[in-house]
């Protein structure tokens, strides 16, 4: 008869409102964990993402890299990266430099005759 009365003690417990909190708080506990676990692996794809586009960006840049090293790598490459950089040229070259022509509409305007040229040009003279 012991064993009964424990029995739906024990019962009374487990399915009575002290089992309902019990249970409530490891709910509570499991769904702290998988949240803090769910909010690392968001945090882990967006760092998986932005390390993927640095990655492309890069392998773009050595790609552009390695293409002016062979170019530069070259006679004509290094002579051309060497003239535009310093202003050089070879012995015995020379420059011709190209000027814009001069505009044609240009305005000229007339300075006002001074008292001394009115004179001048009332008599004569000029």
């Amino acid at each position: 008869m012991l064993r009964i009365k424990e029995k739906h003690l024990l019962q009374k417990i487990i399915f009575g409102k002290a089992g309902l909190v019990a249970l409530v708080i490891v709910f509570a506990l499991f769904a702290n964990g998988t949240w803090s676990v769910y909010k690392k692996a968001s945090f882990a794809r967006e760092n998986r993402k932005m390390a993927e586009k640095d990655l492309t960006e890069l392998r773009s840049r050595e790609a552009a890299l390695q293409a002016e090293l062979n170019r530069l790598n070259t006679e004509r490459g290094l002579e051309e990266e060497l003239r535009q950089k310093f202003d050089v040229g070879r012995k015995g070259e020379r420059l011709v430099v190209l000027v814009d022509a001069p505009d044609t509409e240009l305005v000229t305007e007339f300075a006002k005759p001074t008292v001394w040229e009115k004179i001048i040009v009332f008599f004569g003279f000029k």
